[in-house]
């Protein structure tokens, strides 16, 4: 008898265990949804460029944004000719980084900055 209900403790410790287990990861999924969902905004410069959507922006549709166009094979970092997410952003990211220093305030539209040199 003893040994039945030490069995049946066991068992309900591990049901419980795992029922936590599996709640804790579906809410980090969902965590995990929510900020992908964040970076992927329609009103992104990405967004806006990536006209098909099909996550990745073709020479074809850089020929709206001068700058990204004039430059796209230097920052399509893979040589596949196109540009994905992160090659985009690291683009932007360089782009802002020489805007600050030179001073230049003219961005074209859909550039995906906002930021004003100091």
């Amino acid at each position: 008898m003893k040994l039945m209900k030490s069995a049946m403790l066991g068992v309900t410790v591990f049901a419980l265990a795992a029922g936590s287990a599996w709640a804790a990861d579906k809410d980090t999924e969902k965590n995990k949804s929510n900020v992908s969902n964040a970076t992927r905004s329609e009103d992104s410069g990405f967004a806006k460029l990536d006209k098909d959507k099909d996550g990745y922006i073709s020479k074809e549709e850089a020929k709206s944004d001068p700058n990204l166009s004039r430059n796209f094979d230097k920052w399509d970092l893979n040589n596949d000719g196109k540009l994905n997410r992160a090659e985009y952003l690291g683009a932007r990211a360089k782009e802002d980084t020489v805007d600050r220093v030179t001073g230049k305030e003219d961005k074209p539209a859909g550039s995906g900055s906002t930021a004003k040199p100091k």
